[in-house]
């Protein structure tokens, strides 16, 4: 096989994107750049390839129908009749279950087809909105303070971390085969400077996670203010300084928010930042 060529069939006829159609993978990614950034973030580590951050698969080419498949699942193009073949094939690699997250009219037809092959979800989060923050930050907002943390504040954002977990998800990241994923996950984003902290008398008050960064644009997700702390504005002056950063290295800002919660939603509204895109999660 040539780099030209198109990788053989499985199932469904759904197939990975090979090497040669790495330009026409990368127009499909530009072409929606909020939603592709943790797919372009694989796509600029590694190229179309399969490797360690992920890999992408296909229904009859990149520019008909694409998924990618990292720690989760992100639909990106098709139909429901290819996300459907998607969903079997994802399902196929025996890499699941996890969850899957995206457009919300793509996120249907290939959890219908993931659902048949998985356990139930934790939570079918179908009300979420992506957010953008398209002009400059306005910096009266910006909270002094907020800044990357360090891996030596390790246990303090830990502890904010699990805090958060809790809060959004009902559960306890320190369950039995939990815990040591969980650690693993807030270790890594601290080694690469994408956790924001405001912190107080060594006490993490604010914390947002910098989940993906594409070449155009970054994605945080895992905001957090302190229960005592909270309504004093310390989440739009932390968000704000979050953006004003991620501005600074010219990257447009997004995140994905639930549609019930209206204090996160005012907070991001204050900062500047507005509903782009229908989204939905199913967590896993």
């Amino acid at each position: 096989m040539t780099d030209t060529a198109a990788p053989e069939t499985g199932t469904g006829g759904c197939r990975g994107v090979g090497p040669g159609e790495a330009r026409v993978l990368l127009g499909v990614l530009e072409s929606d750049p909020l939603v592709s950034c943790p797919a372009a973030e694989k796509f600029a580590a590694s190229g179309a390839v399969p490797g360690p951050e992920g890999r992408f698969l296909t229904l009859g080419g990149p520019e008909r129908s694409l998924v990618f498949v990292g720690n989760s699942v992100l639909p990106l193009r098709g139909d429901a009749h290819d996300h459907h073949a998607l969903g079997l094939a994802v399902a196929g690699l025996g890499l699941g279950p996890m969850s899957v997250h995206g457009r919300r009219d793509q996120v249907s037809p290939l959890w219908n087809a993931l659902g048949t092959c998985w356990d139930p979800p934790r939570e079918y989060r179908d009300s979420q909105f992506l957010m953008e923050l398209q002009g400059p930050v306005d910096q009266s907002l910006v909270l002094g303070g907020i800044r990357a943390a360090t891996i030596v504040e390790f246990e303090q954002v830990l502890a904010a971390a699990a805090a958060m977990y809790r809060e959004e998800l009902g559960s306890d990241p320190f369950a039995v085969g939990s815990g040591i994923p969980f650690r693993r996950r807030v270790a890594r984003s601290l080694a690469r400077g994408r956790t924001w902290v405001g912190v107080d008398d060594g006490e993490v008050f604010f914390k947002a996670d910098v989940a993906a960064v594409s070449p155009w644009s970054a994605q945080i997700q895992g905001v957090w203010v302190r229960p005592g702390r909270r309504g004093a504005g310390l989440g739009t002056g932390g968000i704000a300084a979050v953006c004003a950063a991620l501005q600074s290295g010219r990257l447009t800002p997004s995140l994905v928010v639930n549609g019930s919660n209206t204090a996160a939603r005012s907070a991001y509204r204050r900062v500047g930042m507005i509903d782009v895109v229908d989204y939905a999660t199913v967590l896993m």
